[in-house]
């Protein structure tokens, strides 16, 4: 599935359409994992918030390090968020893996 970086809008969560997963881009990084807490199994573009580097779930407030998806409150869930495989072409971010 493609998706024009353009459309990615800075520091909030993009769905990515025909996947399961969504983008996030701060400044020249994008980051892109799939749509669901490990934690809750909540959807993060329903249920997340960005609150600077942090990609926080309000269905339980579990807290992801946005750059490398390691969770930050353990005691909720030590599993980290699914990254997805995804490349650039052009104008474009074509996703190769959505897990």
């Amino acid at each position: 599935m493609r998706i024009k970086i353009s459309e990615i809008k800075e520091g909030s969560i993009t769905p990515i359409p025909g996947t399961d997963c969504f983008a996030v881009k701060t400044g020249s990084k994008i980051y892109i994992y799939r749509d669901q807490c490990p934690h809750a199994f909540c959807q993060f573009t329903t249920a997340g918030q960005l609150e600077g580097d942090v990609l926080v779930c309000t269905c339980h407030w579990a807290k992801f390090d946005l750059k490398t998806g390691t969770s930050l409150v353990p005691e909720l869930t030590t599993e980290p968020l699914t990254p997805a495989k995804y490349r650039i072409e052009g104008d474009e971010l074509m996703v190769e893996d959505c897990p």
